[in-house]
């Protein structure tokens, strides 16, 4: 008969495929801290400034303007009025009312050509 010492269950280290696993997986998420943070500090830094770059800043005379036109549009156009609500203006903001009416008559004239060739490629099929 064999002593009670000789017989002790054999020590088996725990490399399972679920330990694998686990390993595997705590390698790829836990890594260096010290990396994680710099790699993280870079794209934050990359992603600002691609919002930077594609953010679009609107001309702060062009929210006055918009709103001098809507007054103009309610107080008909004429020249009194038309005097009346621009005398305050300088030349660079005339300019860019000017410039601000030609653009929308640009579109009207735009989508108006845009709305006749629909109605004619419908009418020809």
């Amino acid at each position: 008969m064999k002593k009670s010492n000789d017989v002790s269950l054999q020590i088996i280290s725990n490399t399972g495929i679920f330990k694998k696993i686990f390993n595997f997986i705590r390698k790829m998420f836990f890594r260096d801290s010290n990396k994680n943070s710099s790699i993280n500090n870079k794209s934050l830094n990359d992603k600002n400034q691609f919002i930077k770059n594609i953010k679009f800043e609107e001309d702060p005379d062009k929210q006055m303007l918009l709103k001098l036109q809507d007054d103009l549009e309610r107080a008909g156009i004429n020249a009194e009025n038309v005097y009346n609500l621009t005398k305050n203006l300088s030349e660079t903001q005339k300019n860019k009312l000017l410039c601000l009416y030609k653009e929308q008559i640009k579109m009207y004239e735009d989508n108006i050509k845009n709305y006749k060739n629909k109605i004619l490629a419908i009418k020809n099929n």
